[in-house]
């Protein structure tokens, strides 16, 4: 019987029992139950009755596929699972001959031959049992266990059959003889049938619809029809699977195709897709805690959500680390068969036994094909499936919360920046509670989840590198002995500086996270304010703020850098310290020999040592700032929540508050936990506004109105009804939206009544708007009902504007409404809630926005109108003498408290409304008949040529004359599509690398760095070689050893020292290049025209500035930098084997070289193109996670939560496909490389053994450097397409970085330092348009206006008032005509020296954040008394100069100038802003004020007082002010009427009013009949 074989047939034994086993357990499984769909309400009983409104998961998201000609496929497999019994049959019969020959032998024969028999026989029983088999999971499993058994048996009956006869040269063996050709025979069919099992598919191909996974625009744009559309891993073959071939079709589809889009790559499968890693995440949330007996982990350590995190991906996690434990125990198979064929080399330098010989070359090239390929699966597994697992999974359960969470962001202070050291200390760790800013919130859901699913690569190295750790002693200690033991002790020395260098790598990355934040927040607020910037021409200010903080974080980063390269200085030199004291003592100590077969394989074995050992640190620091991340996501999950939600049913509908007290939502966990016993009033913090006391009852299906003063709280009210603040005291009701309302609404019948009671609809003060068509933004998901649709635009007079625009209502909206007037958004905005389905409507002064005749037709038509029928509308507004005599109930509110509830009888004869309208004796008898004439008549003079707002990018208002009417186009894009660049990154962009980084002589030394440090490991392997040599035949040497260690102890240290050196060098020149960058991009995105910024998704600019910036920071110097150590590596490697190889070495590697280009090309294509639809994907999904952040009451209130969740998990799945494939590819081209590599090893290995001129020497020689040559290329490319895909992040740095610039801050020569010194306007046939390819939006004005004149600019909504005031600012030049200021073409005025000169009031106020004083005056020019002159001015304090007391309730923050501004100082009512930016206006004092509806929020009485500062104050300027009310402009020195961007009327308002034919007659008289004897009377009639 041949050698071996009871040792084969007891691991065939244990193979095939642990198969059956595997089965019967499976088998056992199935008959428990069939598989279920998680049910989704666990927890106590009352819960199972309601469904989780959040629970967005349907059956088709659990749903490979459905299978592509499945009857077809089944009867394929049948006819080669009969083969393969065919084939297990013969087996059989060969085995039962075999036996016959060893019936006479002993019992232990016998049953090694019984064995042999029964293995075949099993094989065929599961062949047999898998014929009947129809499904994909019994069949899969059967194919898998077959490969597995089949293989087994191939590899070791093959292995013996090669073994030879003859003893071995290593170690002597008994030799027997047998039969070797029923061997053969045996071993040829095991080996046809092993290709059979291994190319046999698991399944059949399969189809999902693209529509349920996609948006439909990702759908359109698929080109790829392939039907069979899912990732092949789901149904591949086992061969299929551990080559990667199912990924051969995206290689080559991004290798044919131009550009890839993402609908043609395969679909993941499900358990990569977002919805059902959602809901699981969710569940586990939920269910799971982590506690060891009575310890449970502090909230916000991070230790919870890890926990929870790895408990739900135990199964894969447990397949990462059997696969790292089964390759580590791998990795020194190979060194062992080098060392027995050089051995043998050495026994045998003749060949006179070959036959040894090729048993190590096969053993070598076997065990490096493993290897490799069982590394190749660890990677896979760690990177497609964990990475991309982890993120899924932590992105949708922040997007989920934030849904739920308290919408605290919006009025919670900034930072303090300026605190005592002692008190920052204290307060460090409340702010990192604190997720006060959006752009915070931002970077959470995108830079910390990547910090964490990229630990994913690093986790298999906490099971690898022990094991690698103990099997390279091992084998260190069969090579030297005992000595290499005081080598390993010298590790022991590093240990302790792990922890210390954890501390100060987490405390790095920490200020590095915190800096970004800081800036990234800060560039979120400036391209938010961009406008108000440019407006003041405050560009080069802010930029030098953003560039302080980016100092302070290149300074964080260098410090990283400088830990990093140190760190790895200190683990690059504990091997080389290893190697050195274990040869001193082995040479030195103990006078042993050092021979060149020891020395090199103690190398070998030290350089796999010392992967093992960096891994570990790498690993370390990798998990330290992962749970950073974690703590803060932690912190963030476990922030206050609003009430959840019962559904409808369940709730009361009565809108009622009972006793109560309110304030502010606050952030802090403790209060959604204080739901029993409401804290008493005293315990509300400081500088909180409250409503105290509140107990008032609205009358449902009827309009109610809430007024009041600025700032006394009635937005509060309006939040507090829909569950939005905290309720301190009393009983609130008022019925919610659930959160799947809009979901559950998507589908409806015919007959069923639209308006759904106890739903809600909020209308905001500041319009929150949708980057989509006006239509999607009114519909906001519901079904289109034409009817009602064309209704709410007449009611919310749409109809005019979706006229003129030339798409209509498929016109897009720009990001935040940028290409919209104020009143549009506002329409929109209130359309939005019309044609919801809610009951209940709660509006937010959208009054305020329009002018006088659009007011009077949104009440009649809209509040007052049919579509309000059977709905509760509740109006907060300042216009109360419109909204007063048809309400039901009034409330009126001052600083906090209610002043008045109760009927429109009573209020009117109250004194509370007296003092919120206009200073006039109020007569509510209007005439109604008299009123429909006046409405005739305004119908008449303004929509004789009817025409409003073309609303084009950068214009507030702009107006066309209406053109017939024309067929209908494609709507035309205003935010363009994100464009990508195609092919191989350009030359360009290198070179702007290049340069950034630094002149001639920091390349030179770069090039010097590098090029000497590759050369040192030649150096250190050269001096071992001569030190190895030097032995002579006796044993002697001509140096004693301490000579050599000591050589060889210089040239590695001042190898070590150099390639710390090259690190240090390279990090210099990055961050040299983030800076230049970085200046480059802030500076032109600052002074990009304004079209850039409203066609250009913020999000986008920020995903440059954040997202691309932190690769260009953090990985693409280190990219460059390997890519060039090992390319220098590589080319340093061929030269030294090509002088000892020869020409026929130089020859191969040529061929091999081509074969390695081929491969790389390919390759590099598609993962360019991965990388590129990576970066493109982001942006929608950061900007659903803006639009998020910024709109959750709105989303909340509308029920539209699970609706946006299942978007966002779209924009997931989208995101997280080509990134799925990116890595995908990288493993296909890993596994080709590395299996090229095993063929360059083994042709090595061949030519050793089958030429006896090459030495023992030599051969090990060569075989070490083939070994490196592989892992050198494989890197050099990973490295460098990674390198060109870190480019890509600068390629979009650069393609922003080269916009088209406003015209020139400054020319000379400049005006003089006083202009403008009297404030004369001259316009001279001013002509705008927007664009080349748009019309006219003024036609040729001329008008003069005089030193110190008011002006007041009038004129319907879109008739170009605004774009009149854009223009003296140059948001958009002449394109005839010009403008003259005190005689100067402001023309040929530098923009900075223009804009500030002359100061605007915009209509929509911007403020940033920071405290008061730092908002009105932003660079510390004014003293305190002069800022709260300034406030008093616009009365936000009184002019009573009394204190107030600390504690005083609802304190006027105003008076203390440090009081907090929130982001966008939302903390303020719009009324309170648009009076900051006027007290901003007062300080700066400009000779020319333009004032665009600047007091539209404002109560009338504080309008009044306004307007009186405004004649006192600025008495000798001159003064443009676009109003909507009449009473603002009616004692102007002159009121200009403008129609279709053409003056109409332009006359003293007393002489306009004097003539009954005039159209500001008109409009004064649409007022009504008392307003307008008041405006004549103050006009001076």
């Amino acid at each position: 019987m041949p050698r071996f074989q009871f040792e084969i047939a007891v691991l065939l034994a244990v193979c095939a029992g642990a198969s059956l086993s595997f089965l019967s357990v499976s088998k056992l499984r199935s008959t428990n139950g069939k598989i279920q769909l998680p049910l989704h309400s666990e927890g106590n009983g009352s819960e199972e009755l309601t469904p989780d409104p959040f629970d967005v998961t349907t059956a088709e998201d659990y749903l490979e596929g459905y299978p592509i000609e499945e009857e077809k496929f089944w009867k394929k497999t049948k006819w080669g699972k009969i083969v393969l019994s065919i084939l297990f049959t013969a087996i059989v019969a060969l085995q039962c001959a075999c036996l016959s020959f060893f019936i006479p032998g002993n019992s232990k024969d016998l049953t090694i031959g019984v064995i042999h028999i029964c293995f075949p026989l099993y094989l065929l029983a599961v062949t047999l049992r898998s014929l009947s088999q129809s499904t994909v999971e019994p069949h899969s499993e059967s194919i898998i266990h077959l490969a597995a058994l089949t293989i087994v048996a191939s590899l070791t009956q093959g292995v013996i059959a090669i073994l030879p006869n003859t003893p071995p040269v290593v170690t002597p063996l008994t030799v027997l003889a047998g039969q070797p050709f029923l061997q053969y025979a045996s071993i040829a069919l095991y080996t046809v049938s092993t290709i059979l099992v291994f190319v046999t598919p698991c399944g059949p191909p399969l189809h999902y619809p693209n529509e349920a996974i996609y948006s439909s625009k990702v759908v359109a744009s698929t080109t790829n029809q392939d039907k069979a559309n899912v990732t092949g891993i789901v149904y591949t073959s086992p061969f299929g699977y551990l080559f990667f071939t199912y990924t051969t079709k995206v290689v080559m589809l991004g290798n044919i195709a131009e550009s890839l889009e993402i609908g043609d790559l395969p679909i993941v499968p499900a358990s990569m897709r977002a919805t059902v890693n959602f809901g699981k995440m969710k569940r586990t949330m939920q269910n799971i805690r982590l506690k060891l007996g009575k310890w449970r982990p502090r909230a916000g350590s991070g230790w919870q959500t890890a926990y929870q995190i790895l408990r739900l991906n135990t199964e894969v996690l447990i397949a990462q680390f059997l696969l790292a434990a089964v390759s580590a125990g791998m990795f020194y198979v190979p060194a062992f068969f080098m060392q027995m064929l050089v051995a043998y080399l050495e026994k045998d330098p003749d060949r006179e036994q070959r036959g040894w010989g090729w048993v190590y070359v096969v053993g070598l090239f076997l065990s490096y094909v493993i290897v490799y390929l069982l590394t190749s699966q660890l990677w896979s597994i760690s990177t497609t499936t964990i990475q991309v697992r982890f993120r899924i999974q932590l992105n949708s359960v922040l997007f989920a919360k934030t849904l739920v969470r308290k919408d605290s962001a919006s009025s919670a202070p900034p930072k303090d920046k300026d605190k005592k050291d002692g008190e920052d200390k204290n307060n460090k760790k409340d702010e990192e509670d604190d997720f006060s800013s959006k752009a915070q919130i931002m970077t959470l859901m995108t830079t910390d989840v990547d910090r964490v699913s990229e630990f994913a690569w690093h986790l298999f190295a906490l099971v690898d590198s022990p094991i690698e750790l103990v099997i390279g002693t091992l084998f260190l200690y069969k090579l030297l002995g005992y000595s290499c033991f005081f080598g390993l002790a010298v590790t022991c020395l590093f240990l302790p500086m792990n922890h210390f260098a954890g501390k100060v790598v987490v405390h790095a990355q920490d200020n590095l996270m915190k800096t970004r934040d800081e800036r990234i927040s800060l560039m979120n607020e400036i391209l938010g304010a961009i406008r108000m910037l440019k407006f003041m021409a405050w560009e080069r200010s802010f930029e030098a703020r953003v560039l302080k903080i980016r100092t302070n974080e290149l300074k964080y980063q260098k410090l990283n850098y400088t830990i990093e390269t140190l760190w790895n200085a200190i683990w690059n030199g504990s091997p080389i310290l290893v190697t050195l004291v274990a040869f001193w003592h082995y040479t030195v100590i103990r006078g042993e020999v050092l021979t060149p077969a020891v020395a090199f394989t103690s190398i070998m074995v030290f350089n796999e040592l010392k992967f093992a050992l960096n891994a570990l640190p790498e690993t370390f620091i990798n998990m330290l700032q992962s749970l950073v991340s974690l703590r803060r996501i932690e912190k963030y999950l476990n922030t206050a929540e609003v009430a959840p939600v019962p559904p409808i049913e369940q709730q009361s509908q009565t809108i009622a508050f009972r006793s109560c007290t309110l304030t502010w939502p606050q952030d802090r966990v403790q209060s959604s936990t204080q739901t029993s016993a409401a804290p008493s009033v005293a315990s509300t913090p400081r500088q909180k506004f409250v409503l105290v006391d509140l107990s008032l009852n609205f009358p449902t299906r009827e309009l109610s109105l809430i007024c009041g003063k600025l700032g006394s709280g009635k937005t509060l009210m309006l939040l507090a009804l829909l569950g939005e603040a905290d309720l301190l005291t009393g009983q609130l009701l008022c019925p919610r939206s659930p959160p799947n309302s809009i979901a559950l609404f998507e589908k409806m019948d015919k007959n069923e009544k639209w308006v759904v009671q106890g739903i809600t609809a909020y209308v905001p003060q500041a319009a929150w708007l949708r980057n989509a068509s006006i239509k999607d933004n009114i519909l906001f998901n519901l079904p289109y009902d034409e009817e009602r649709y064309q209704k709410t635009l007449e009611a919310c007079a749409l109809v005019t504007d979706m006229e003129i625009l030339e798409d209509g209502d498929e016109s897009e909206i720009g990001e935040r409404g940028v290409n919209l007037s104020g009143g549009q958004k506002a329409r929109v905005s209130l359309a939005r809630a019309v044609y919801s389905r809610a009951s209940i409507l709660l509006l937010d002064d959208v009054l305020s926005a329009v002018d006088a005749h659009t007011a009077h037709h949104l009440y009649h038509q809209c509040l007052k109108g049919e579509l309000m029928e059977d709905r509760t509308v509740i109006l907060v507004s300042h216009h109360v003498q419109l909204c007063a005599p048809g309400a039901s109930y009034i409330v009126a509110l001052d600083n906090g408290r209610v002043t008045f509830q109760g009927g429109r009888e009573a209020f009117q004869g109250s004194g509370v409304m007296r003092s919120l309208v206009q200073a006039t004796d109020v007569d509510n008898t209007a005439d109604d008949k008299d009123e429909a004439t006046v409405e005739d008549q305004v119908s008449a003079a303004l929509e004789g040529k009817s025409s409003e707002d073309v609303s084009d990018p950068s214009s507030e208002t702009t107006t066309i004359a209406l053109a017939p009417v024309k067929e209908k186009k494609p709507a035309r894009k205003l935010i363009e599509e994100e464009t990508r660049a195609i092919g191989r990154v350009s030359r360009d962009v290198w070179m702007t690398y290049i340069k950034a980084c630094g002149g001639y002589g920091y390349w030179l030394m770069f090039m010097l760095a590098f090029v000497v440090a590759a050369f040192a490991p030649v150096a250190e392997n050269g001096w071992l070689k001569i030190w190895s040599g030097s032995i002579g035949d006796d044993g002697t040497s001509p140096h004693s050893p301490s000579f050599y260690i000591g050589i060889y102890a210089a040239v590695c240290g001042v190898g070590l020292v150099i390639t710390t050196l090259r690190w240090f060098v390279l990090y210099r020149g990055s961050i040299h290049a983030s800076k230049v960058l970085y200046k480059r991009l802030l500076e032109t995105v600052l002074f990009a025209n304004t079209r850039f910024h409203d066609t250009v998704n913020r999000g986008r600019v920020l995903n440059r500035f954040g997202k691309d910036f932190e690769g260009i920071d953090s990985s693409l110097s280190d990219n460059f930098g390997r890519t060039f150590q090992y390319g220098i590596s590589t080319a340093t490697t061929i030269i030294t084997l090509s002088v000892i190889g020869g020409p026929w070495f130089v020859l191969g590697a040529i061929i091999i070289g081509s074969i390695y280009w081929s491969v790389g090309k390919v390759y590099s294509q598609t993962s360019r193109d991965m990388r590129r639809l990576d970066s493109v994907t982001r942006s929608p999904l950061y900007s659903i996670y803006g639009e998020t952040i910024a709109g959750v009451t709105i989303i909340r209130s509308f029920g539209a939560s699970s609706k946006f969740l299942r978007d966002m998990l779209r924009c997931v799945d989208t995101n997280s496909n080509p990134y799925y494939w990116m890595w995908g590819v990288n493993r296909w081209l890993s596994v080709r490389f590395t299996m090229l590599s095993c063929t360059i090893i083994g042709l090595v290995a061949v030519v050793a053994v089958a030429n006896p001129g090459i030495s023992a020497a030599l051969a090990g020689f060569s075989l070490t450097f083939a070994s490196t040559i592989t892992h050198d290329l494989l890197f050099l490319v990973r490295r460098f397409v990674s390198l060109e895909q870190s480019m890509v992040a600068l390629e979009r740095v650069k393609e922003y970085s080269e916009l088209k610039r406003e015209p020139p801050e400054f020319i000379e020569p400049r005006p003089p330092a006083s202009w403008p010194t009297k404030g004369a306007i001259k316009c001279e046939d001013l002509v705008i348009r927007y664009a080349p390819d748009l019309p006219n939006v003024l036609h040729r004005l001329n008008f003069e206006i005089t030193p110190g004149e008011k002006v007041g600019i009038l004129g319907r909504t879109g008739s170009g008032k605004s774009t009149l005031a854009l223009s003296f600012f140059r948001f958009v030049d002449p394109t005839e005509g010009r403008i003259l200021v005190d005689d100067l073409d402001i023309s040929k005025i530098g923009l900075t020296d223009l804009r500030s000169k002359l100061t605007i009031i915009p209509q929509d106020p911007t403020i940033l954040s920071g405290t008061l004083r730092s908002t009105l005056d932003v660079f510390d020019e004014y003293e305190d008394a002069e800022i709260y002159e300034a406030l008093r001015r616009v009365h936000l304090i009184p002019s009573d100069t009394t204190a107030q007391e600390e504690d005083t309730l609802n304190a006027n923050v105003f008076r203390n100038l440090d009081s907090p501004v929130s982001e966008g100082g939302e903390n303020f009512s719009t009324g309170e802003k648009q009076l900051l930016c006027m007290a901003r206006a007062i300080l700066k004092r400009s000779k020319v004020l333009v004032m665009d509806e600047a007091t539209a929020s404002v109560d009338y009485a504080t309008d009044e007082l306004i307007g009186k500062t405004i004649r006192q104050e600025f008495a000798d300027n001159t003064i443009l002010t676009i109003a909507h009310r009449l009473r603002t402009v009616i004692d102007y020195d002159r009121i200009m009427l403008l129609d279709q961007g053409r003056i109409v009327e332009f006359d003293r308002p007393r002489v306009l009013l004097s003539q009954p034919s005039s159209k500001f007659y008109a409009l004064c008289k649409a007022t009504g009949k008392e307003e307008f004897s008041m405006l004549k009377k103050l006009s001076g009639l």
